[in-house]
């Protein structure tokens, strides 16, 4: 068997390639790395460079920079008020231009046009009840407000009842039942009084709003209507127009002009 430095003779007249005495990766090689690596006579056998270990480190450039240490520090802590107070002159602000909400709401005012009779008195309200279990006692408009309230009567036949006014405001194309509620202390003769409320939103129009409704009684018996006679309770809600009083400034408006009167005389 031939040594390694016959072979390397050998490579010399050959058509091998000979290396350079000193090799650019030995610098970058640890120094204690083992010879055998190195392959014959310090020839590195021809393979990638050994990778270096990188940093466990991981910068994200997206990332703002840390930021350094901040200090947090309180007033009272160097001597200074917590609170600061400012005072305002009332004499600075300017009062609104306009009339206030109130005023404008106390400028209106509505009336309610009945198409239908109530009874006449309680000898009359108590037959109709006893007739037909129920009846429309009264209904008015409240004062200032666009709100209708109304009182049924109804007889007493049993003790679980009650209450609904079904109520259109589009000539029945449309309609929803409102619930009407006990009055307590209000039986009087075998008969129980309900009240309900019913507010209209304006504005109304020229004519005013039209209002169609009528009664039901449920009942453990059965459930009762009562229509005004077949032809229902309607009525209209009309806003009232008030007029607004003349500036007594402009009732004393003259010209400034004088009327001087001249005579003529005829001879």
């Amino acid at each position: 068997m031939e040594s390694a430095g016959a072979l390397y003779n050998l490579g010399a007249s050959s058509n091998f390639l000979s290396l350079p005495v000193t090799c650019p990766w030995d610098e970058d090689e640890d120094e204690d790395e083992d010879e055998e690596s190195l392959g014959l006579e310090g020839i590195k056998p021809k393979s990638s460079p050994i990778p270096r270990r990188r940093s466990s480190v991981f910068f994200d450039d997206s990332l703002p920079p840390p930021s350094s240490s901040r200090r947090v520090s309180f007033a009272d802590a160097v001597g200074l008020s917590l609170v600061s107070v400012k005072q305002f002159d009332a004499r600075g602000v300017t009062a609104p231009s306009g009339p206030p909400e109130s005023d404008l709401n106390e400028d209106k005012d509505y009336y309610m046009v009945p198409l239908f009779t109530l009874p006449k008195n309680a000898e009359e309200l108590a037959q109709r009840v006893h007739k037909q279990k129920l009846e429309l006692e009264s209904l008015k408009l409240l004062s200032g407000t666009s709100t209708l309230r109304g009182i049924v009567r109804v007889l007493n036949v049993c003790f679980d009842k009650m209450v609904y006014v079904r109520t259109s405001l589009d000539s029945w194309r449309s309609h929803f039942d409102l619930l009407a509620e006990y009055i307590p202390g209000s039986n009087n003769g075998g008969m129980d009084c309900f009240s309900f409320k019913l507010t209209l939103v304006p504005p109304f129009g020229e004519e005013g709003v039209r209002v169609d409704f009528c009664l039901r009684y449920d009942t453990s018996l059965g459930t009762f209507w009562e229509n005004n006679n077949e032809e229902n309770y309607s009525l209209f809600c009309c806003e009232k127009i008030k007029e607004k009083p003349q500036n007594a400034c402009e009732n004393r408006r003259k010209s400034c002009l004088k009327n001087n009167q001249v005579r003529v005389v005829l001879s």
